[in-house]
C-alpha cells in the first residue's frame, strides 16, 4: 500500500496547475513567431513548458511517498557441539567424532531448504564439519549458549541442539543462561555414561606462582577418590624431574574420598622451577591421565621494603596497607616517627602521612635526607613552612584555611597506564580536604588527578609525581584516602580500582629506570589454554623507541627442540604471538643488531597444564535433561539424533515468520523524475529552435 505525506496541502497542486498553464499561454502569446507555427506545434509547446513548470512545483511541495516491503525469516536450527576434551574420555570415545559429524551431515542434508542450520562450537562458529576437533581445554556451555543469544536475540530461533556430555569447568551454569531462551525448544543430545569409575586424582594443588629467595612457602594437594575405600595413596613431589619428598596417604571409608596434604618447601635458587605431584595407580583404575599434575613457582631475589612512616593517627595508612597487603614483592613496614627504623638505606620507598605534624626536628631531617623515593601526602595539618623545606617541585601558596577537593583524572598522564575502570572511579571519588590555596606544576604528563570544586576542573594537581636529583617522588595533596576505599566499593562493590591506584603508584616509585636498550615484557608463569603474547622495545642512542632493526626470537622447548620466530614491528614496539603453547617450560633468547652493536637477552618461562578436562571420568545427563525439560525439547544419546530430528521436523511452532516493514522516500530523491523534467525543457527548446524561435 501506497502514501502520500506532504507538509503543504495536495489541493494546491490544482492551483499550481491552472498558474502553470496560465503562464505557458502568457509566454507563448506575445511571442511574434508563435502566429507562423501550426496550431499542434503551439499546443506541444505550451503543454511541454506546463508539465515541465508542473512538475517542478510538485518537488518543491517535499512530498513522502511511503511504501511497504515485506521479508520472510526462515526459522534457524542452532548447533552447539562441546568440543573439549572431555568428550573422549567415555567407553564411547572412539565414535563420538564420527557420530557427530554423521548428525551434521544429517541436519545440513535434511534441513537445507526448510531451516538455516548453523554450528558453533564452544568459541567460534564451525565452518565446515570436517574443520571439527575435540581438543578445547576447558568447557563453559554457559558462555556457547550466551554467545548465541546475544547474536541472534530477536531472529526466528527454531531450535537450540547442545550436543555436550553436561560436564563444564569454567563459567556459570548453564541452567541459568539456557532461562533466557524462553519460547525456543532446547534439544541435548549426550554421549558417555553416569556410571563412578574405580578413579583417585590429583584434584588441586594450591602454592603461590611467587617465592622469594632464601623463604619457605608452603603448597596444599588435595587428592580425589570414586570406589577407592581404604585404597593406599603413594604421593611423591618432584622438583626439576628429582623426588624431593613422598608420602603414604590413605583414602576414606566412603565410596567418596577428599585427602589433604601439605608440603614446606624451601626456596633456594632464583628462576622458574617445575614441581610435579604423582600418586599411584589404582588396580582397575580408569583413567591415568589425572594422577599426575605439574605447577611452576618463580623464585625472585628482588623484594622491595617499603616504610610507612605515619606521624598522626589518620585511616589513610590503614587504606594504604590494606591495598599494599597482597602483594608478594613487598615489604611493609609501618612505623610512628618516634619508632622510626635506624636504617632507612634498607627501604626502597618511604611513603609519608602528614609529614611535620609531629614536631620530630631530628626524625624529619632523617627521613629528608634519607635520599629514598617519597610518597608524601600533604594533609591541612603540615604547615605551611614544612611544605618548602620538603621540596616538592611545585610553586604552592597556601591562606592557611582548609577546602574539600575532588579529583579529575587527568587524560594526558603517561608515566604509568589505570584501567578505564580505575580512571572513571577516580572521577567518582568522594573530595579530600587540603590546603586552600595554588599549587602550579609545569609537568602537566605527570599530573595523575588535578583539583575539582563542584564542577569546576581546576588546573591546580591534586596527586603528581616528579624527580629531583635522580630520585622519584609523589605528592597527595589531601588526606581521606580512605573514603576514595569505600567510595569503591560503594561504586563497584569492590576495591580493585583504589587499589589498583595505590599499587601502580608504588609499583612506579620503587621501579628503577631500565637503560637497557632491549627490552622484552612476557608473563613469567601461563596457562596452556592462552595465548602466549610478548612485547619488545627497542631504543637508540637517544632511548627514544624505534622499529628498525629486526628482533629475532629462539624458543627452545622442553623437549630440547628449537624454533626461530621473529617479532613483528608495530608503530613504537614489537609484539610475538607463539600462540597456546603445551605445558612444560621453556627456554628462550631474544637478540638483534643496529648500528654494528648486539643485543641480546635470555631467560624462561613456565606453561601449566590446567588439566580440567582430564578430570571429567562420568557425564553429567541429570543437567542435561534439566536443561531440555526447562526449554520443552528432548533429551537424546547421540546415537539416537534421528529422534530429535524428528521432533524439529515434525513441531508446529517451528514455522516461518513475515516482517512487513514501512519506508520513506521524498520524491525528490527519485532521479527518474529529474531526468524527465530536464527531457520536457530539453524538447521544449529543440522545437523553439526548429521553429526558428531563439
Amino acid at each position: 500500500m501506497t502514501a502520500y505525506f506532504s507538509d503543504i496541502p495536495l489541493w494546491t497542486l490544482i492551483v499550481w496547475a491552472v498558474i502553470v498553464v496560465a503562464l505557458s499561454l502568457l509566454l507563448y502569446r506575445r511571442k511574434s513567431w508563435v502566429k507562423e507555427i501550426s496550431r499542434f506545434r503551439r499546443f506541444v509547446l505550451i503543454s511541454l513548458r506546463s508539465l515541465g513548470l508542473f512538475l517542478l512545483g510538485l518537488l518543491l511541495l517535499g512530498i513522502l511517498i511511503k511504501g511497504t516491503e515485506s521479508e520472510v525469516d526462515q526459522p534457524m536450527v542452532i548447533t552447539i557441539v562441546d568440543d573439549s576434551q572431555s568428550m573422549l574420555n567415555y567407553a564411547d570415545s572412539n565414535s563420538v567424532e564420527d557420530l557427530t559429524k554423521a548428525y551434521l551431515n544429517e541436519v545440513n542434508a535434511r534441513f537445507d531448504l526448510k531451516y538455516n542450520h548453523l554450528i558453533f562450537n564452544l568459541n567460534e562458529p564451525v565452518k565446515t564439519v570436517d574443520s571439527l576437533r575435540f581438543k578445547n581445554s576447558k568447557t563453559d556451555i554457559g558462555k556457547a549458549l550466551n554467545r548465541v543469544y546475544d547474536n541472534y536475540y530477536g531472529r526466528n530461533i527454531g531450535a537450540v541442539v547442545l550436543l555436550s556430555d553436561g560436564n563444564f569447568n569454567a563459567g556459570i551454569t548453564p541452567l541459568v543462561i539456557a532461562e533466557k531462551f524462553k519460547k525456543t525448544p532446547i534439544y541435548t543430545l549426550t554421549v558417555g555414561d553416569t556410571i563412578q569409575k574405580v578413579d583417585h586424582l590429583v584434584k588441586s594443588i594450591v602454592a603461590n606462582e611467587i617465592a622469594f629467595l632464601g623463604n619457605k612457602f608452603p603448597v596444599e594437594v588435595s587428592i580425589e577418590g570414586n570406589k577407592t575405600p581404604n585404597q593406599s595413596i603413594e604421593l611423591q613431589l618432584l622438583k626439576d624431574g628429582k623426588l624431593i619428598e613422598s608420602k603414604t596417604l590413605s583414602h576414606s571409608q566412603e565410596e567418596y574420598s577428599l585427602v589433604k596434604t601439605d608440603f614446606l618447601l624451601d626456596a633456594k635458587s632464583i628462576g622458574i622451577h617445575e614441581y610435579t605431584v604423582k600418586i599411584n595407580a589404582l588396580a582397575n583404575e580408569f583413567n591415568l591421565d589425572n594422577n599426575t599434575k605439574t605447577f611452576y613457582v618463580e623464585v625472585l631475589d628482588d623484594r622491595s621494603k617499603v616504610l610507612l612512616v605515619a606521624e598522626s593517627l589518620n585511616p589513610d595508612a590503614g587504606a594504604i596497607k590494606s591495598a599494599l597487603y597482597k602483594e608478594n614483592n613487598l615489604e611493609l613496614t609501618t612505623a610512628a616517627m618516634p619508632e622510626l627504623p635506624q636504617e632507612l638505606d634498607a627501604y626502597d620507598l618511604i611513603i609519608w602521612h602528614n609529614p611535620g605534624v609531629s614536631k620530630d626536628n631530628q626524625g624529619f631531617e632523617r627521613v629528608v635526607n634519607a635520599g629514598k623515593p617519597m610518597w608524601y601526602i600533604i594533609t591541612p595539618q603540615t604547615s605551611r613552612s614544612t611544605i618548602s623545606r620538603l621540596e616538592l617541585m611545585a610553586n604552592i601558596n597556601t591562606t592557611g584555611q582548609m577546602d574539600n577537593v575532588s579529583a579529575a583524572f587527568n587524560q594526558g598522564f603517561n608515566l604509568f597506564k589505570l584501567s578505564p575502570e580505575a580512571r572513571k572511579t577516580i572521577d567518582n571519588f568522594p573530595p579530600l580536604k587540603a590546603h586552600y590555596g595554588k599549587v602550579k606544576y609545569s609537568n602537566i604528563g605527570s599530573i595523575l588527578a588535578f583539583q575539582r570544586v563542584g564542577a569546576i576542573n581546576k588546573q591546580d594537581p591534586l596527586f603528581y609525581f616528579g624527580s629531583r636529583r635522580k630520585t622519584k617522588f609523589a605528592v597527595t595533596y589531601g588526606s581521606g584516602l580512605w573514603s576514595w576505599k569505600l567510595a569503591d566499593y560503594q561504586l563497584n562493590q569492590s576495591h580493585t580500582s583504589f587499589n589498583e591506584l595505590i599499587r601502580k603508584s608504588v609499583q612506579y616509585l620503587i621501579l628503577k629506570d631500565n637503560t637497557s636498550r632491549l627490552r622484552i615484557t612476557l608473563p613469567s608463569i601461563a596457562s596452556s589454554d592462552e595465548e602466549y603474547i610478548i612485547n619488545a622495545s627497542f631504543f637508540n642512542e637517544s632511548y627514544e623507541p624505534i622499529t628498525e632493526p629486526t628482533i629475532d626470537f629462539e624458543l627452545i622447548q622442553p623437549n630440547g627442540e628449537s624454533f626461530d620466530y621473529a617479532f613483528l614491528a608495530l608503530e613504537n614496539e614489537y609484539q610475538l604471538n607463539l600462540g597456546q603453547l603445551p605445558a612444560g617450560r621453556y627456554t628462550w633468547r631474544a637478540s638483534t643488531n643496529y648500528n654494528n652493536q648486539s643485543f641480546s637477552k635470555e631467560g624462561t618461562f613456565g606453561v601449566k597444564d590446567l588439566a580440567l578436562e582430564k578430570q571429567a571420568t562420568k557425564a553429567n545427563h541429570q543437567l542435561l535433561m534439566q536443561m531440555a525439560e526447562n526449554n520443552n525439547g528432548r533429551f537424546a544419546l547421540l546415537s539416537d539424533y534421528s529422534s530429535i530430528l524428528d521432533d524439529i521436523d515434525q513441531r508446529k511452532d517451528i514455522v516461518p515468520v513475515a516482517y512487513e516493514s514501512s519506508t520513506y522516500n521524498k520524491l525528490i530523491d527519485y532521479i527518474w523524475l529529474l531526468l524527465v523534467i530536464v527531457a520536457l525543457f530539453t524538447t521544449e527548446w529543440v522545437i523553439r529552435r526548429y521553429s526558428g524561435a531563439y
